[in-house]
């Protein structure tokens, strides 16, 4: 069972930002989230990192609800351009055995962890499994996939959608039901860890700052969480900018 435990942590490897540009973190009731680019400079091809970790409501000692669903609205002019790197077009089933072996090596990305609880279902006062995986960050047209690793490959898709934004939602419980909607909750997701480096060519760049810094000196993500108790928070992480 223990290659269950990556169902729904990739969630928060979205936003895969790294480097020395350091940010200010954002804080929400159930969350603190730290996303920084390897630039101040505005137009310019950037590496991200990203870091959370989460925590029940006003209280850092208890973990979180489930997490249903986790949305990246980047900065305006902001660009992701995924016909820079190669493109993993394998299908899940392959991912799921072969991880990204499955892939051409050029389309993977970025790297990470991420660390959870695993309860026993309908139960939740018992955990079966606290984990720490690995994860690897793969780039496919118009998307970022998500490849946790335990004994097997747990898939998770960021889909961008046409206004800039990236929406992950993995499953909360194992195996997923194919139809979406799980009958009970029961994987927590405590943090993660993302790092995506700098992948730019005569062709152009994967991630490329907005082309002008606004008067406060810093862009702004601002990230959304969906909660299974039904509450939502919203968050903003400010990276900052050089006017030139």
């Amino acid at each position: 069972m223990r290659g269950i435990t990556g169902a729904a942590v990739a969630l928060g490897a979205l936003a895969l930002l790294a480097g020395p540009a350091a940010a200010e973190p954002a804080t929400g009731p159930r969350e603190t989230v730290d996303q920084s680019y390897t630039t101040t400079s505005p137009g310019t091809a950037t590496g991200l990192d990203f870091t959370s970790s989460y925590h029940a409501d006003a209280d850092p000692q208890s973990p979180p609800p489930p997490m249903r669903k986790m949305v990246f609205y980047p900065p305006a002019g902001f660009r992701f351009d995924t016909t820079i790197p190669g493109q993993c077009t394998a299908t899940d089933v392959q991912l799921e055995l072969q991880g990204p072996d499955a892939c051409p090596a050029d389309s993977k990305i970025g790297w990470g962890s991420t660390e959870g609880l695993f309860l026993v279902p309908f139960d939740h006062s018992t955990v079966f499994d606290h984990f720490n995986h690995e994860v690897a960050v793969m780039n496919d047209a118009n998307e970022q996939i998500m490849l946790v690793h335990s004994e097997g490959w747990t898939v998770v898709r960021g889909t961008m959608q046409p206004d800039g934004s990236i929406e992950f939602a993995g499953p909360t419980c194992f195996p997923a039901p194919p139809a979406g909607g799980c009958a009970d909750d029961y994987i927590i997701q405590l943090g993660t860890h993302t790092t995506i480096p700098v992948h730019a060519g005569s062709r152009g760049s994967y991630a490329t700052t907005p082309p002008t810094c606004p008067a406060e000196g810093y862009w702004q993500t601002t990230i959304r969480f969906w909660w299974a108790d039904g509450t939502t928070d919203s968050v903003a992480s400010r990276e900052p900018c050089t006017a030139t």
